[in-house]
């Protein structure tokens, strides 16, 4: 459950959680705006919104921000003078306010921060919109006595990514004398400057979601004599080196961003794997030489000997083989039936539910042995149907589910008593592997997070390889270590017991492909399935052994072992290891244990901000 747990947590962490609303719904695939400036200071803007609706929505709402910004002063609304709707190519149909309840119609709300159209226009599931807002703001422009300043936000949150955003502010006339813009975003985008038309051109692919586009620029006072926002003092040179302090001080922020995403995280990254592999070829020296001081070098043989007879849910404590509930009940069934300390009779094969187990011989039983018998069978050692392991009220049903942890406490007791693992050498080796998985784990959901801020701030999309690879190789690694065993036995004597079982699974596993004489020699016919079950070999090894039975003249003891096998096919152990799991008694589980060019960061506190979105 340890390496469930850190596996799960690297992959949630890495594969982080994605927001779905109802803005998935359409998206906007061009953005325009111009806004013409006027004499008076008044800015004329037509905003063009291209929609593509992939569900019927009411219609669109388009917001308008007044507020002041660090910078620059509070905008005031001039009035709406048109609102027109093109659906799907047609011929653009002006917009009217709402009447009542019409299905049709904008309705316009104002408050001192912000004015708001909300468009009401039914549309259906592929329908393609475009909407043109005409309206005037007053306050964008404030006349200095060297230059007149513009310091504005017109994008600021929509709820969808803008697609083929551009922005276009026209001066009153043309060929200015002065004309200097910078845009601020962390979208990526070009500013052109055309004196000669005086205009400036601000574009971008994409502006995303809920992300700002700041304008801020500056031209002749003489484009705008009527503007009555006035202020005394020279600006245009204050400007210029504000513009620079942000673009020096983005710029520094990008290259110590750079530095982290580039240097200081691969390089952590690096180190912290290197200590994993170091751990991991450190496990694996330590388990080579006491493979090596216990004469257990090489590939285990086939043994066709049983080590020992402890029982198959013991020597699966001792191994370690994490074998499930399920499979140690019917492993210990199976073996103590192969015991004739428990009896199987039936009376027609046909009905295999009919099939019932009975206690015939307690003498010699161990503990856990006897826990197990009272745990099927009760205090009073009832017959038992197979039939009854299916269902869930069953009085052999509920007994498992009421008394499973009293027998894993018994088995583990057993297990203590015949330790063959060095828990001391196997707890050390898996807290410092568990330390160092722990270490890659935390350091790259840190780097995930922490870069991806990084390429949202600074826009540099190999930033976002960095953090793929990252967590590609984190994965693989986990994956890859975690399924390392760090169990060590004790020298030699455990170290010997666990090879020769590694070479009697081997053995199993390999049955089909071995002669015949060398399996049927050997007396295990009373054992086999039992231990196969532990060792998930039951399925390969219940094939062969029918194979070989057609052959042989089976006495009647012999014959009973094979009845699960006739009875339900060579799937028989994994069909009733899935019925008890699923349908009868495990269904709970155990109690056990500048002048133009690109976009820049920063902002230069520009007044206002535009959004809007659809419902």
């Amino acid at each position: 459950m340890k390496w469930r747990f850190l596996i799960l947590t690297v992959l949630f962490a890495m594969i982080g959680i994605q927001q779905v609303s109802a803005d998935d719904d359409y998206e906007i695939t061009n953005w325009q705006q111009t806004v013409a400036i006027q004499p008076n200071g008044d800015a004329n803007v037509t905003k063009q919104v291209s929609y593509s609706f992939d569900d019927d929505m009411h219609g669109v709402v388009m917001r308008e921000g007044l507020a002041a910004g660090k910078k620059a002063s509070a905008l005031t609304w001039g009035g709406l003078k048109s609102i027109k709707v093109a659906v799907n190519g047609q011929a653009p149909t002006v917009i009217q306010p709402r009447q009542g309840a019409a299905q049709t119609g904008y309705v316009e709300t104002k408050t001192s921060n912000a004015v708001k159209e909300k468009v009401y226009y039914p549309v259906r599931e592929n329908d393609k919109l475009v909407v043109t807002y005409q309206y005037v703001l007053k306050g964008l422009i404030t006349n200095w006595d060297d230059v007149a300043e513009i310091n504005w936000r017109p994008i600021s949150d929509w709820d969808v990514d803008l697609d083929k955003a551009k922005l276009i502010v026209k001066l009153p006339k043309k060929s200015p004398k002065q004309l200097k813009a910078w845009v601020h975003s962390r979208a990526k985008g070009d500013v052109k400057l055309d004196k000669s038309q005086g205009e400036v051109i601000a574009m971008s692919d994409t502006v995303p979601a809920d992300e700002s586009l700041e304008i801020h620029m500056y031209f002749d006072s003489d484009q705008t004599p009527l503007n009555q926002l006035r202020r005394s003092g020279k600006r245009a040179k204050l400007i210029s080196q504000q513009e620079a302090a942000i673009v020096v001080k983005h710029n520094r922020f990008v290259f110590w961003m750079m530095i982290i995403a580039f240097l200081v995280s691969p390089i952590l990254f690096v180190i912290v794997l290197f200590i994993v592999f170091w751990q991991s070829k450190k496990v694996r020296y330590q388990q080579n030489l006491a493979n090596q001081k216990s004469g257990t070098t090489g590939e285990p043989v086939h043994i066709f000997d049983l080590p020992n007879d402890l029982g198959p849910a013991l020597i699966s404590e001792r191994l370690a083989e994490k074998t499930d509930d399920a499979k140690i009940v019917v492993a210990t069934l199976l073996d103590l039936v192969a015991r004739h300390k428990i009896t199987m009779t039936y009376q027609d094969m046909k009905r295999p539910d009919e099939i019932t187990y009975q206690v015939t011989d307690e003498n010699g039983l161990q503990p856990f042995e006897l826990s197990f018998v009272r745990m099927i069978f009760g205090q009073n050692r009832d017959l038992v149907r197979h039939g009854d392991f299916k269902k869930k009220q069953s009085p052999v049903s509920k007994s498992i589910r009421k008394r499973i942890g009293a027998f894993k406490q018994a088995l583990a007791k057993a297990e203590q008593q015949t330790r063959i693992i060095d828990k001391i050498a196997t707890q050390k080796a898996t807290d410092t592997k568990t330390m160092a998985l722990g270490g890659l784990i935390v350091l790259s959901v840190i780097s995930a997070v922490v870069l991806g801020i990084i390429a949202d701030q600074t826009q540099v999309s190999s930033i976002w390889a960095i953090i793929v690879i990252e967590s590609v190789v984190a994965l693989v690694t986990l994956l890859l270590t975690a399924t390392q065993k760090t169990i060590f036995f004790t020298v030699p004597d455990g170290m010997q017991e666990q090879w020769q079982w590694q070479g009697f699974k081997k053995m199993l596993h390999d049955i089909a492909h071995l002669q015949d004489k060398q399996v049927l020699d050997v007396q295990l016919w009373d054992k086999i399935l039992a231990y196969a079950v532990i060792f998930g070999e039951a399925k390969n090894v219940a094939n062969q052994m029918k194979i070989w039975a057609k052959d042989m003249d089976w006495n009647t003891d012999n014959t009973l072992l094979f009845v699960p096998y006739y009875l339900y096919g060579s799937d028989w152990s994994d069909g009733f290891v899935t019925s008890i799991n699923q349908d009868g008694a495990f269904q709970s589980s155990s109690n056990v244990s500048g002048g133009g060019g690109s976009f820049s960061g920063g902002s230069s506190g520009g007044a206002g901000g535009g959004g809007g979105g659809a419902f």
